[in-house]
């Protein structure tokens, strides 16, 4: 016993000692490259982000199967073109508007021919007859998963994590760590200030503010890489970067069978809503201000950015950008907490009314009314931001144009209008909505009967 003791009098020393000079050239890493490590990495130094992220859609739209409790879909009265059974699935995509199933083949996982819809509650026919065109790895891994290697199908992470937003972690969680870490203290008791202030600061993360990072999913078209193979996504793609250097996306112009996109320009399909807000006003916001598009405004000044500029908005109060040093319009993540996309419907008009009051937008309608319908009955969204976007068997989703859509654009485009959607005067007649709409913004444009003849005529 005494032995022991005295051994272990002497080895403790011995060990601070071994730690300190093994320990004694401390840095901070930042030459390395940063690889991906897995959204629980981040938990320890960002738990109430992290539990927001957690509880959100992001982590739940991709899945290894594991139980039924992942599965919405009714497999008890499947019809039968339904020819699989839970026990056949082995990957899950989505939930909240439609679930797909998938398994692997020949070292792929591809779709099973038929996928649920959530809203409509029925099973549909999917990829039936091109299937094999349609592997995970290219059409669908890059946005719902996180650090895929797009050559061997590989990944860090199901779902969308920390890291698809902020770009790969591990030098941020291996600096970090030197303050953390019991073991490190010894060390960092010594090492000068300037490497404490550095370990401190936010270089070895990305932290981008660019609609562009939500853009990298929120996007349709390919990119070409690989031995000609085609992907649905951007690849290599880092949080900031230009989002289009590689990456090709789809507009009305090479979509000539008009599968995405409405007549007008304003996008169909799910998945696209970063290319109708990268046309609207609220992305060109801060340049608009400071050409001072309008002759009732006063001269820009600082204050102005509260509206006007994402920089601004997300900076804190003590490191607010100027005029002159902002550099982002609004964005997203304005309007949009990345911690907390959640399931519940999103409440654009408190949102909205940030910016968009009386006395900062003041509304240029007839006798000085901003809109027709009751306000306990109707947000700011529901006319700005119709539902025209089809997903899980519905118009469900609001277009990110920002943009009124007229009834008379239904005749002509077949798309649903701002009165009309999402169940607003859906027991009238696009006849009347149109004469309603024209009686109360007094417009001129072409009677209702001249409309109708085009229509018919087209």
């Amino acid at each position: 016993m005494r032995q022991f003791k005295y051994l272990l009098v002497v080895s403790i020393p011995l060990i601070v000692f071994i730690l300190l000079y093994s320990h004694k050239d401390t840095v901070l890493i930042t030459g390395e490259e940063s690889y991906y490590v897995g959204s629980k990495s981040c938990k320890s130094c960002h738990q109430d982000n992290h539990k927001q992220w957690n509880n959100s859609s992001h982590p739940k739209i991709y899945k290894k199967y594991v139980d039924e409790k992942q599965i919405v879909a009714d497999f008890e009265n499947k019809p039968d073109f339904v020819t699989f059974e839970k026990k056949d699935i082995e990957r899950i995509v989505g939930g909240k508007w439609e679930q797909v199933f998938a398994r692997k083949i020949d070292g792929e996982y591809y779709p099973f021919p038929a996928k649920w819809m959530v809203l409509t509650q029925e099973w549909i026919p999917y990829k039936t007859k091109n299937w094999q065109n349609t592997p995970l790895r290219q059409k669908c891994d890059g946005c719902h998963s996180v650090g895929l290697d797009a050559q061997t199908g590989d990944f860090t992470e199901f779902g969308v994590g920390c890291e698809s937003c902020h770009g790969p972690g591990s030098l941020h969680v291996q600096n970090k760590s030197m303050l953390k870490n019991i073991e490190c203290t010894v060390c960092h008791g010594s090492i000068s200030s300037s490497l404490k202030e550095e370990l401190e600061k936010n270089d070895d993360i990305i932290l981008s503010n660019k609609s562009a990072v939500c853009g990298q999913c929120h996007s349709r078209g390919n990119q070409i890489a690989h031995e000609r193979e085609k992907f649905n996504f951007p690849l290599e793609y880092l949080p900031g970067q230009d989002l289009n250097k590689n990456f090709i996306p789809t507009t009305l112009q090479t979509d000539p069978k008009m599968k995405n996109w409405w007549g007008n320009g304003i996008s169909k399909n799910r998945h696209q809503e970063y290319a109708d807000f990268a046309k609207s006003k609220h992305a060109r916001s801060l340049k608009n201000l400071r050409i001072k598009r309008s002759d009732k405004c006063g001269e820009p000044k600082d204050s102005c950015l509260k509206c006007h500029s994402a920089d601004y908005i997300m900076a804190n109060k003590d490191n607010k950008p100027t005029l002159q040093t902002a550099q982002q319009d609004i964005t997203c993540v304005v309007c949009h907490d990345p911690h907390n996309i959640g399931d519940k419907e999103f409440k654009a008009q408190d949102k909205c009314k940030e910016c968009h009051d009386n006395k900062k937008s003041t509304p240029n309608r007839v006798n000085d009314k901003h809109y027709p319908c009751p306000t306990n009955k109707v947000t700011c969204a529901d006319c700005h931001m119709p539902r025209v976007v089809k997903t899980g068997g519905k118009y469900s989703l609001r277009s990110h144009a920002f943009k009124i859509i007229p009834p008379e654009a239904t005749l002509k485009y077949d798309i649903p209008n701002s009165c009309q959607n999402a169940g607003c005067h859906s027991d009238k007649s696009v006849e009347w909505a149109i004469e309603e709409f024209e009686k109360f913004y007094k417009k001129n444009p072409q009677t209702l009967s001249e409309i109708i003849k085009n229509k018919n005529e087209d």
